[in-house]
């Protein structure tokens, strides 16, 4: 068009990591991080020379005059959200990817168009959170020019691109480098939420509860500290980096996996992960038969000792090998319940003691379903859903029965001290 007019300009891209996913989980706190995030960054780029062209939900475009500038200014924004967000607590981190491109651009009334606009946006994606990634061409015009080192990532073959772009990263903060330097325990393990990819959404109790098993097989291991399921479930869906999530819990390993169920399939990845390099140490695929989900968790357990080069005891071996029912049914149940037990509601721990009946109904002697029915009865008369003197005899009740059945139960023990606390027994 007659109007348009093109020049050499930097553009750099921003997204907020996350963004989507929080926005489903909490619309209000997503939309007040935004208008954060925009306050924070918008003085810096004004700083550095940079033009604003447009915001695109969470994302920035923004064009510069150099690619030194832009590099700056992508540096300054990612220390000041460092800063930032070392004074918030986890829910109110600000996390961004940020890309940058040299190249040519048109005008477009108030907008900015073409290749270099494109290139920007698919190397945005390429940044890890929190970090910065460049084109060769920006690359060419900033070495020997700024203070912080440059990581080649190498070519990369971008979508809707015809060519491959060789990207760099750019490390602007300490913590990034020291982060190898820290001594994280790899016998210190965090297993991080299973990713539901069933064809079904509502199977997301079956991941959970894969999940929670896993931390619970891992924990008979004697030779392991494996963090809270309390601790872990936070970072589900926060796109933070494997190195990051093990230095904020001092985890030397990560355990993260997905998991896929379709009719009376089961299919499970699970991969572990050294937090200090954040290098794969293994990585299986399972594809069984659902009723296979025990020795699933069996052998994954198994792997990962071996791959931590753990000597698993005659006991431990027998523990993780144990199948807590042999009714695939009941399991479920099981499952399904433990998944409404985390919601804590009313509704949804009425829900959890029909399925832990069930799941009885199904096995009488499913020691885990009855802790988990003496779990739910237990939160029920904390938090007044239900009179004490109902809920706990209830509870305690369920939780006998659960260590009648197994007195090695780790989960019965837990409900039956609670309960007996609260009796200031």
């Amino acid at each position: 068009m007659s109007g348009d007019q093109r020049r050499l300009a930097a553009v750099m891209f921003t997204d907020i990591v996350g963004y989507s996913s929080l926005t489903q989980k909490n619309e209000r706190l997503a939309l007040e991080l935004l208008e954060e995030h925009r306050k924070i960054v918008r003085p810096i780029v004004a700083r550095h020379n940079g033009h604003e062209i447009k915001t695109i939900g969470d994302a920035f475009l923004i064009e510069f005059g150099s690619a030194l500038e832009a590099t700056q200014c992508a540096v300054d924004i990612q220390k000041t959200l460092h800063s930032h967000n070392e004074q918030s607590i986890a829910e109110r981190c600000i996390h961004l990817r940020i890309g940058i491109h040299l190249g040519d651009v048109i005008q477009r009334q108030s907008d900015v168009l073409g290749d270099a606009v494109n290139i920007a946006s698919r190397i945005e994606p390429l940044a890890e959170a929190d970090g910065i990634c460049i084109s060769q061409q920006v690359y060419d015009q900033i070495r020997n020019k700024i203070d912080y080192p440059t990581e080649d990532l190498g070519p990369h073959k971008l979508k809707n691109i015809e060519y491959p772009i060789n990207v760099y990263r750019v490390l602007p903060l300490k913590e990034n480098s020291e982060i190898t330097k820290i001594s994280l325990d790899k016998k210190r393990i965090a297993v991080l939420p299973f990713l539901n990819i069933s064809p079904d959404p509502n199977d997301e109790y079956f991941a959970d509860g894969l999940t929670e098993e896993l931390i619970a097989r891992l924990s008979t291991i004697s030779g392991f500290e494996v963090i809270a399921r309390t601790s872990t479930m936070r970072f589900r869906g926060t796109g933070r980096g494997v190195g990051e999530i093990g230095k904020e819990l001092k985890a030397g390993t990560v355990l993260e996996g997905s998991v896929r169920m379709a009719a009376n399939r089961l299919r499970v990845t699970a991969q572990l992960i050294d937090a200090t390099t954040e290098k794969h140490i293994w990585v299986q695929n399972y594809d069984r038969q659902l009723e296979d989900v025990f020795a699933i968790q069996t052998e994954v357990a198994q792997n990962v000792s071996a791959a931590l080069e753990t000597q698993l005891l005659s006991e431990e071996r027998e523990r993780i090998e144990k199948k807590p029912t042999g009714d695939i049914t009941a399991y479920t149940f099981y499952l399904k319940g433990r998944y409404y037990w985390n919601e804590r509601s009313r509704d949804a721990l009425e829900k959890a003691i029909k399925y832990f009946e069930e799941a009885i109904r199904m096995d009488p002697r499913f020691a885990l379903a009855y802790a988990g029915l003496a779990d739910s009865y237990i939160i029920l008369a904390d938090h007044g859903y239900l009179a004490p003197s109902e809920g706990f005899p209830k509870a305690k009740q369920a939780a006998k029965k659960a260590l009648e059945l197994d007195d090695t139960l780790a989960e019965a023990h837990t409900s039956l001290g609670n309960i007996l606390s609260r009796q200031w027994d």
